[in-house]
């Protein structure tokens, strides 16, 4: 008797990009892909396309990074955490923060929060991270729907684990 043989996918960071000028470096699956324009203005309207704009080819997976014109010190990356999570908490009731942190990644401070939000049709995983660049905050932004949280949170994790800023 025959059995057939399922193959699962994993997903895997099988891909190193770089962004601004190479002084970030960090690891992403062959599933997220380069935003399209069109892919852009449905997701986002008519905000600035960033210097990073990646999503799966369903658009239910998102990771977004951009430099920010913010100064600020890493020893204070504590407090701009609170800051951002604290305006969040005052522009959106439908917030709940799952987990808050400072993490060491490649000698480099990484702020992150995660928290669940509520879209027009799904429940959304978000997870901030950011860092310091040139005295500048370096915000990354990744979501997902929360149908998909069970296999893109981990991903997500190891993407941040990922960053090398040079």
């Amino acid at each position: 008797m025959l059995l057939p043989i399922f193959g699962f996918s994993q997903i895997r960071l099988d891909q190193k990009i770089s962004i601004l000028d190479q002084k970030v470096e960090l690891l992403i699956p062959k599933e997220l892909i380069k935003m399209t324009e069109d892919m852009w203005k449905i997701k986002y309207r008519n905000l600035k396309q960033p210097v990073l704009a990646l999503s799966d080819k369903d658009v239910e997976v998102n990771l977004i990074g951009q430099l920010t014109n913010q100064n600020w010190d890493e020893k204070n990356l504590d407090e701009y955490k609170n800051f951002r999570i604290d305006n969040l908490k005052k522009t959106r009731t439908d917030i709940q923060i799952l987990e808050t942190g400072i993490k060491d990644v490649y000698g480099k401070k990484m702020g992150f929060f995660k928290f669940m939000s509520q879209a027009v049709d799904a429940k959304i995983f978000n997870y901030y991270f950011f860092t310091i660049l040139d005295g500048k905050i370096l915000i990354f932004t990744f979501n997902c729907t929360e149908k998909l949280r069970g296999s893109w949170e981990k991903i997500a994790d190891e993407i941040v684990a990922s960053v090398k800023i040079k």
